[in-house]
């Protein structure tokens, strides 16, 4: 992946980078569905992240997410290229002796990579029987960094071990990598990190590794709300990395890991935006631009000419009275879809306010306060996304003129059986027989007269 050049660019000095284990964006009760539904809050709650601190790497661990759902349900697909990595029997292989033994849901990698970055970014294959995702930036002086992260479910054993630390040799042994990186949860709690000291074979073997490898291991406080350290930043040359943060008073991304901030000392061009204008189909007058539609002959215009003219015709008189029509609002953070309006932001700012007050007095009213606050955030990020989307007149116009994909659905994309003509059938080719003989079925038979 290689973004766009443009002239309109400035030189960043560091990436800025958020790491979390979100323990699941799909709700535990549909964690075996084929097609879940996603967190609606905790999808909230990263976006409102997002659109505040504009960070360039997210990394998360525990993402819960499978191939029904869409990147773009996740991250904004506008603002970044991601790169997932969700549990398989591959990257988790089943015990062969005890197939109940790990769970077949759950786990997953995700990297997002800021659009505007103006870096070359290839995402490095890997053979590998864990949950381990790995991107290598090349910068513009052609130097090359890795970032990785690797998810490890705490009751794995040696092999699972094996398998991570194969794949770090082989990371590290990559080509004028100036440096390497690899964040994650690898649930090794037991790990006296300031005395590099390990309590079982497993985690003196990690930490054997991490030093045979050139592993420098950057976090030395809590990242766990039970006091563990089961997040590490692993690096190869700690001089990269600095402002280091644990962040245990605002809540990103509900859960019992804390985020992980850091910037990574690095070189590259980035885009800078320009300001864009949106229509403020709020304060349209839907009655005017329909009866200005409607007066315009259409058949002089488009009717005697070639297709292409016509289109081309059509879209100038619509456009032309959309825009008189219509107002439109510079939105100055490019980052903002147009319902994160400061309304949104003024409650997600007391929501945050409310978690620091409940974190340093946990008291029954405080976490009371908390939590309707929460709600009443994501009720009202639904509301405005809604009345973005919805038109509230049906007979002037149903659509605004652009598209938003509902990251909310609560049905799957394509039934898993398909019914028709008193027939069943899950099987894929059997189902697309079923929609050919369902369209076949809305024609009539051909006309047997000549019209002539």
């Amino acid at each position: 992946m290689k973004t766009n050049n443009t002239n309109n660019r400035e030189l960043a000095q560091h990436f800025s980078v958020y790491y979390q284990n979100v323990q699941g964006l799909i709700p535990f009760t549909h964690l075996s569905d084929k097609h879940p539904k996603l967190d609606e809050t905790k999808i909230f709650e990263l976006h409102s992240y997002i659109y505040k601190f504009k960070p360039d790497i997210i990394i998360l661990n525990e993402t819960w997410l499978k191939p029904s759902i869409m990147d773009s349900e996740i991250l904004p697909s506008q603002l970044y290229n991601i790169y997932r990595c969700d549990r398989t029997d591959f990257t988790h292989p089943p015990d062969t002796n005890d197939p109940k033994k790990f769970r077949k849901n759950g786990g997953g990698v995700l990297i997002g990579i800021n659009a505007d970055l103006q870096v070359t970014c290839n995402q490095v294959k890997l053979k590998c029987h864990a949950e381990f995702i790995a991107i290598e930036f090349i910068l513009d002086n052609k130097k090359k960094i890795i970032i990785g992260t690797c998810y490890r479910v705490g009751t794995l054993g040696m092999d699972n071990a094996q398998e991570i630390i194969g794949t770090i040799k082989m990371l590290s042994r990559k080509k004028s990598v100036q440096n390497m990186i690899i964040i994650g949860d690898l649930n090794l709690g037991g790990i006296n990190w300031e005395l590099s000291q390990g309590k079982s074979t497993l985690e003196k073997f990690f930490l054997n590794s991490f030093a045979e490898n050139g592993l420098i291991q950057c976090i030395n406080t809590p990242t766990h709300k039970k006091g563990n350290i089961l997040d590490i930043l692993l690096t190869t040359s700690a001089r990269f990395i600095d402002g280091v943060s644990i962040v245990t008073d605002e809540i990103y991304c509900n859960s019992d890991h804390y985020p992980i901030t850091f910037n990574l000392s690095a070189k590259c061009k980035r885009i800078k935006r320009t300001k864009r204008s949106c229509y403020n189909f709020s304060k349209a007058n839907w009655r005017d631009l329909n009866s200005a539609l409607s007066n315009v002959d259409w058949k002089l215009n488009i009717d005697s000419c070639e297709p292409e003219i016509a289109w081309t015709r059509f879209c100038k008189i619509l456009f032309r009275n959309v825009d008189t029509h219509i107002p439109k609002f510079v939105v100055k953070n490019e980052y903002n879809p147009p319902w994160f309006d400061s309304e949104c932001y003024q409650k997600c700012k007391e929501k945050d306010k409310l978690h620091k007050k409940f974190k340093k007095d946990k008291t029954l009213l405080n976490e009371l306060r908390f939590k309707n606050c929460r709600r009443d955030f994501k009720n009202l990020i639904k509301l405005k996304m809604r009345k973005n989307l919805d038109c509230p007149d049906r007979n002037v116009l149903t659509k605004k003129f652009w598209s938003h994909f509902k990251s909310k659905t609560k049905e799957s994309r394509i039934p898993e059986v398909v019914h028709y003509n008193s027939r069943s059938t899950s099987n894929p080719v059997s189902k697309a027989n079923l929609f050919n003989s369902f369209f076949s079925d809305q024609f009539s038979s051909a006309s047997q007269y000549d019209i002539d």
